[in-house]
């Protein structure tokens, strides 16, 4: 149960550590929240490097960690301020979050370009109408990012390469529900059963960890295999004959169609 009004999340979050310092890092207790960018975007990005263009890949980086820092990190405060009092758990209390993120562009143990980012929320938050300090809501931390990952992420970072690149985003294939880069096709050098990859991420933290497009990818494997069945479907049942002209006639008509003799 949320405790409060729409909006009442809706301010800037506190920073938990300041990443531009190579000796900082988050508190051991923290939660980490991943966002990852589709595959084609990485392939692409991926070919860019092979081909030299070090600087486009860099101004990349570049323009998506500020994307993080303007968009995304005010989004997940937005979706997740809640602070949860220990004797009434259930209850979230808008809160004033403490955030930190870094992007990176591989996963260990993947070869391929895998970008994403790590926000990493601080496991206390002051909650905005008492002041009080309060663990974080790990259940809307966890139900606020899984809307997050596609509706604003996902968009944003589509939007994103649009202007960076030029590139145009659709469905891959007639069962996919997950956009990739179609044009230029991409999407053709992503193998389907590719791994997305978990990073361990920078910092070896004991909070929660939270993949954002888990569910929606989820459902979107689900959607897919549901798709596939109903194209099998329409390919091995045969179509239906058309109805005559007489039986559209009497269709039309209803009961008065029908012949005297026969009432």
């Amino acid at each position: 149960m949320i405790r409060g009004r729409f909006g009442d999340t809706h301010v800037a979050p506190a920073p938990l550590f300041d990443v531009s310092d190579s000796l900082a890092s988050p508190p051991f207790d923290a939660h980490e929240v991943q966002f990852r960018i589709p595959l084609s975007l990485s392939a692409l990005l991926d070919g860019m490097a092979t081909a030299g263009l070090d600087e486009d890949v860099t101004a990349w980086g570049s323009a998506y960690t500020q994307l993080v820092q303007d968009q995304v990190l005010r989004r997940v405060q937005e979706a997740c301020g809640y602070a949860t009092d220990p004797a009434s758990p259930d209850v979230g209390r808008p809160a004033r979050l403490e955030l930190a993120a870094v992007v990176e562009a591989a996963v260990p143990g993947i070869d391929a370009a895998r970008w994403h980012c790590h926000v990493y929320i601080g496991s206390t938050a002051c909650v905005l109408a008492t002041g009080e300090r309060l663990p974080v809501s790990v259940s809307q931390i966890e139900q606020g990012v899984f809307g997050l990952a596609h509706s604003f992420h996902n968009a944003d970072v589509r939007e994103l390469a649009e202007r960076e690149f030029g590139v145009t985003w659709g469905d891959p294939g007639p069962t996919a529900t997950i956009e990739e880069i179609v044009d230029p096709p991409w999407h053709e050098h992503v193998d389907p059963s590719a791994v997305r990859g978990v990073c361990p991420g920078p910092w070896d933290v004991q909070g929660v960890r939270v993949v954002a497009d888990e569910e929606s990818l989820r459902v979107a494997a689900e959607r897919a295999v549901f798709l596939r069945a109903e194209l099998e479907r329409r390919e091995t049942e045969p179509e239906p004959s058309p109805p005559s002209l007489m039986e559209r006639y009497a269709e039309l008509l209803g009961d008065a169609a029908v012949s005297p003799r026969s009432r």
